[in-house]
């Protein structure tokens, strides 16, 4: 239930953050008078919570090479691991975008209490992740899959939510590209000293 009951307050945190970190930007602009006008999502399109679209991709650990994939039907909402040497990535859109594309970048656990998510779906947000867990932490393939998103037209300032683990990811992220994130949600937060 707890969770349930936070899914509204964090949704407009977020979007108060967002935006408040877009002021004087056109839409999905890096930077105020340069617009970057949204591409959409190749690939597969399946299903995710309340109907909204969903995209899979794959991502290279070598060369970075971000390419459609389709997943497999068991995995329902959910993701499996990745092969070896790949990292998995999803975007999930909504039925209609709000002003400047915004987004969140969920650190890990995809589809783990997913209330929020679904909240800031309904809001116009699109969602996003990328494999992580104890051995994929962020490093640069965040880095490339953060510039295939904004190659996207989405906002150059994602909101974080992180739970556990991926509180302690968006934190690593954020501390190495703090222009780059308009807000982080953490719920109980890990953290590991090194």
């Amino acid at each position: 239930m707890r969770s349930r009951f936070l899914a509204w307050p964090v949704a407009v945190i977020a979007i108060a953050a967002f935006s408040q970190n877009s002021l004087g930007q056109e839409k999905g602009s890096a930077t105020p008078g340069r617009a970057v006008a949204y591409v959409p999502f190749d690939g597969e399109k399946t299903t995710w919570h309340d109907g909204f679209d969903r995209y899979d991709f794959v991502m290279d650990e070598e060369s970075l090479a971000i390419k459609p994939f389709k997943r497999d039907d068991d995995e329902r909402y959910g993701v499996k691991a990745p092969a070896k040497g790949l990292r998995r990535c999803i975007v999930v859109v909504p039925k209609e975008a709000a002003a400047g594309n915004p987004w969140s970048w969920q650190g890990c656990y995809w589809n783990h209490q997913p209330q929020t998510e679904i909240e800031l779906l309904k809001r116009g947000f699109c969602i996003a992740y990328i494999s992580a867990n104890a051995t994929l932490k962020p490093g640069k393939e965040w880095d490339a899959w953060y510039a295939f998103l904004i190659e996207h037209g989405l906002s150059p300032k994602p909101a974080f939510i992180g739970m556990s683990r991926g509180g302690e990811y968006s934190y690593i992220w954020a501390t190495t590209h703090p222009g780059k994130v308009s807000c982080i949600y953490a719920d109980n937060p890990g953290g590991n000293p090194g």
